[in-house]
């Protein structure tokens, strides 16, 4: 063979192997560790001394702000770790469903709302963080007894005007995934809305900076969407933002690395068939429009009887 044919058949070896590997990279392709707790230069206040004490203490100097103790639940017998169905809302409003069918499977009316609280009520159930839900499965704290997770993504007006005065009547709480750049927008909630739920003992969580689907995603944009939004959100509310959630409910391993790596405790997906093991990917219960009461009654005592 000629020199000149093998230099030409090593070229084109070398030209196929770097096109395999720069289509496997995005998969595999991880946050360098440096990006702990400051990702992409965004770091949020007291994010490190509240992962490390596990604890989510409201900062002072807030009127109406009241510490939220990890132990605000009945706690289960040590070494038992009950289930805790987490479910996923959206809107709390009116939908005509001829009108907009996807409006309104994103949406319960404030009347099924309040009869599906006073029913977890009635019946001795509990609602916890995100951040409580993270403590238990990770060993970081203990669990509840007989206690559910109430999140709602996006951050959408009546989470404020609708959510929150019936939450108040039973004393419960809930999670509330904010997309950052959307704060103050028509029909999302502002940065007063965000701290009327802060200082009645709601968690804010984050949810991405403008909401893209972050599998398609370069590292660097990976990066600023999960680090920006939780920092954005921490520093105008004064507190450690540690819950995720991934926006339209994508993700893949490098997602859940940089989100680990990020410093948040916990991130939830849309999915139903996941085990609880895996604090970065958490399965919800979808709660929408054409949910009965019979139908929300079944799904809770289906995994917490």
């Amino acid at each position: 063979m000629k020199v000149s044919t093998l230099i030409i058949v090593i070229a084109l070896i070398l030209t196929a192997v770097f096109i395999l590997l720069a289509e496997r990279e995005p998969a595999v392709r991880l946050a360098p560790a440096e990006a702990v707790l400051g990702l992409g230069g965004y770091a949020q206040p007291d994010q490190a001394e509240a992962a490390a004490s596990g604890d989510l203490v409201m900062q002072p100097g807030h009127a109406g702000r009241e510490e939220r103790a990890r132990n605000s639940f009945t706690p289960a017998p040590e070494g038992v770790r009950p289930h805790i169905p987490i479910l996923m809302y959206h809107y709390v409003r009116y939908v005509d469903r001829a009108v907009d069918p996807l409006g309104f499977g994103l949406s319960v009316t404030p009347e099924q709302f309040a009869a599906q609280l006073a029913w977890l009520h009635s019946n001795g159930y509990e609602t916890v963080s995100m951040a409580d839900v993270a403590r238990c499965i990770r060993g970081e704290g203990p669990c509840p007894a007989r206690a559910v997770a109430l999140t709602f993504d996006d951050g959408y007006l009546d989470a404020h005007t609708e959510a929150l005065p019936r939450l108040l009547v039973y004393g419960y709480t809930a999670t509330f995934y904010i997309v950052s750049d959307f704060v103050g927008r028509p029909g999302y909630m502002g940065w007063e809305e965000l701290r009327a739920l802060r200082d009645a003992g709601m968690e804010i969580g984050a949810h991405s900076v403008n909401h893209p689907d972050l599998t398609r995603m370069r590292l660097d944009e990976l990066r600023d969407q999960v680090g920006r939004s939780g920092a954005v959100l921490g520093a105008e509310l004064g507190q450690p933002i540690v819950s995720f959630c991934y926006p339209l409910g994508r993700y893949n391993d490098t997602v859940m690395a940089v989100t680990r790596e990020a410093g948040y405790l916990s991130a939830t997906t849309t999915r139903t068939d996941l085990s609880q093991h895996d604090p970065f990917a958490l399965p919800r219960l979808r709660i929408s429009g054409d949910t009965s009461q019979a139908r929300f009654e079944q799904m809770i005592t289906a995994y917490l009887p």
